[in-house]
């Protein structure tokens, strides 16, 4: 019951917040906040024994004759999963009372905040396929919301549209992939999938579902070439930045390429679709992100970079780097959700986010300026900080990966991402928080916030300061029962631990900080030299497709619906004939696919004879006047 109960309080507490904001923001925030943090708790009474191997599921019967059943399960990935949602979660409410202002209506923020909540915890939880998908497309109605949520704004209602469609897009792709693969192992059931690994892959419909499931993970993941939504999407508030780019609607994709790990990968067609968007989308968003000058600009591409890392080593297909690619997501939640709200910090109490305007915070604000520093150094992989742990494993796994049966390929690209991170990282550490002032008239004088708003970003640097001293400690236990998860089997051997000698890893992360430091020398003569450079405008692009979309759509309607009675029915009438006639035809088992004939009664054959003798008299009979 409990289990259920933390799926259910985020729905339940959503109505909350439009009651509580009569009583006033701190009362809206408060009762926000205790709900999710009862169900925080809730998942923290189980994770020791999730931790220890054990398994928690409960089952509620709804439609069982089309294998829908309300199942929900927790194991190690959705304790992963729901921790980073739930905690951050927390966290954002408390950070979003401080960064709205008063003129936001906070109780229609934090209602869709929960909703968007509940419909990431669903996912994780889901041990039904179709439940999943469910909750995948409420995600997207309520990340329309979240990113829309200053409607007054065309941007953010522009960067809804797109995140919307994109996602939408993929999540119907995902739909046809999932009942594909339901149909291959006779069961919506993730916990009968996931042990069918070998009648997945044996089956031709293997790389159809994976297809079309991987289209499903990549849009909502922002993978290459779908990534262009998320940085439109960062005209939302940054307390929605900061929780759907961190940790939740963004990884997604990930949770369920992980989810699927087992079944899915060790394949070619695998290693080739996912590793390769995964390598293409992390040295492209890291080279973007050098040339951003909004600070959100610049954390979303690296966001776009981080995500194509984790897709990249999943799409490896070895354990090894399965865990690599956990670990890197409780890393990459920690800095960039720190990060995210360190630039709302920097927005709010300077009034920009232009990076050619700031310079020299540190002297102003502290506070903040040592919470950015040590985000940022844990984003570009500095040791002893958390980010230098996993993109060492990253490396590592690089390093002895063949692509094309090239052994160079993946180490080289991996390297040029991992200096193109340092770049972007050193540009958020050197061109704002240190150095002098590059504009002595900003918006608002700069200085420190107050708690409500430093606070949560400096719990999460905590983390990464501790999980980079202790990772073992700190983040082991969590780690190893993760990848056992994800892996379905045995865990490989590996280390959680600073120093592992001098390997190639090592050279290629010193070479990357090097190189990556002479390039923010270079910065300057960069974007000079790159100023003339034809780039493609992915919102032109996107404008451009919705566009000729709508004007399709405005053709066929006109020869469509052309106010013709005879028409319409005519076109009913040929559709139920060819519908009738061909399930005397065709073959039962294309007719029926999996699932038995269903008996015909007598008394909708004989209403089914009557509509098409009713139409065609009317076909026959009305005149146009």
């Amino acid at each position: 019951m409990s289990l259920t109960l933390i799926v259910l309080l985020p729905f339940i507490g959503a109505v909350l917040p439009a009651i509580m904001i009569r009583a006033g923001r701190n009362a809206c925030a408060t009762a926000t906040g205790s709900i999710t943090l009862l169900a925080l708790i809730l998942l923290m009474a189980k994770a020791p024994a999730v931790i220890s191997g054990e398994v928690f599921q409960v089952s509620y019967s709804w439609l069982p004759e089309l294998g829908l059943n309300v199942t929900f399960f927790l194991d190690g990935l959705g304790l992963l999963f729901a921790t980073l949602i739930l905690g951050i979660g927390l966290l954002i409410i408390i950070y979003a009372r401080f960064y709205l202002s008063k003129d936001d209506p906070m109780g229609r923020f934090y209602a869709f905040l929960l909703l968007f909540q509940g419909a990431m915890v669903g996912i994780v939880l889901s041990d039904n396929i179709l439940l999943l998908l469910v909750f995948w497309e409420l995600t997207s109605l309520s990340s329309f919301l979240l990113i829309g949520y200053w409607k007054h704004l065309p941007e953010g209602r522009q960067g809804a549209r797109m995140a919307l469609a994109v996602t939408g897009a993929g999540g119907l792709a995902m739909i046809a992939g999932m009942l594909i693969l339901g149909d291959i192992v006779g069961s919506y059931d993730l916990t009968v999938i996931l042990q069918n690994a070998d009648l997945i892959q044996a089956s031709p419909m293997y790389v159809p579902a994976l297809v079309l499931i991987l289209l499903g993970c990549f849009t909502k993941s922002a993978q290459f070439p779908f990534h262009f939504w998320l940085p439109h999407a960062m005209a939302a508030p940054t307390p929605v930045s900061a929780y759907l780019h961190s940790a939740t609607m963004v990884k997604a994709g990930i949770f369920l390429m992980a989810r699927m790990w087992p079944v899915l990968s060790g394949t070619p067609e695998w290693f080739y679709i996912v590793a390769t968007a995964g390598l293409v989308t992390m040295v492209l968003g890291a080279w973007i992100a050098i040339f951003k000058h909004d600070l959100k600009g610049l954390l979303a591409y690296s966001t776009v970079s981080h995500l194509g890392l984790i897709t990249m080593l999943l799409g490896f297909g070895t354990p090894i780097a399965a865990v690599a690619g956990v670990f890197h997501i409780i890393n990459h939640a920690t800095f960039k959700a720190a990060l995210f709200m360190t630039a709302g910090i920097i927005d709010h109490e300077t009034g920009t986010r232009d990076i050619r305007r700031l310079g020299g915070l540190l002297n102003l604000m502290p506070i903040a300026g040592t919470i950015g520093i040590i985000s940022a150094a844990s984003m570009a992989g500095i040791i002893p900080l958390n980010g230098f742990l996993s993109k060492e494993m990253m490396l590592e796994e690089a390093w002895h990966t063949m692509w094309l049966d090239q052994g160079w390929v993946v180490p080289l690209l991996a390297t040029v991402g991992a200096i193109f991170s340092v770049a972007y990282s050193f540009r958020f550490i050197f061109h704002v928080w240190l150095g002098k002032p590059r504009d002595e008239n900003l918006p608002h004088h700069p200085h420190d916030p107050p708690f409500g708003m430093w606070g949560p970003p400096a719990l999460l640097t905590v983390l990464v300061v501790l999980i980079g001293l202790f990772p073992a400690v700190i983040a082991g236990p969590l780690v190893a029962a993760t990848s056992s998860a994800v892996i379905g089997g045995e865990l490989p051997e590996y280390h959680l631990a600073l120093w592992h000698g001098l390997t190639p890893a090592l050279g290629m992360s010193v070479i990357a900080i090097v190189v990556g430091a002479l390039l923010l020398m270079r910065h300057g003569a960069l974007i000079s030299a790159t100023a003339n450079l034809s780039r493609p405008d992915a919102k032109t692009m996107f404008d451009c497709a919705i566009a000729k979309l709508v004007a399709l759509s405005r053709v066929i309607s006109d020869n469509l619906h052309n106010g013709s009675l005879q028409r319409y029915l005519s076109v009913m009438i040929v559709a139920s004939v060819a519908i009738g006639v061909s399930g005397f035809y065709a073959e039962p088992d294309h007719t029926a696919g999996t699932r038995e004939l269903l008996d015909v009664s007598p008394a909708a054959a004989i209403g089914w004879v009557l509509l098409v003798v009713t139409s065609i008299a009317a076909v026959v009979m009305h005149h146009n006047r």
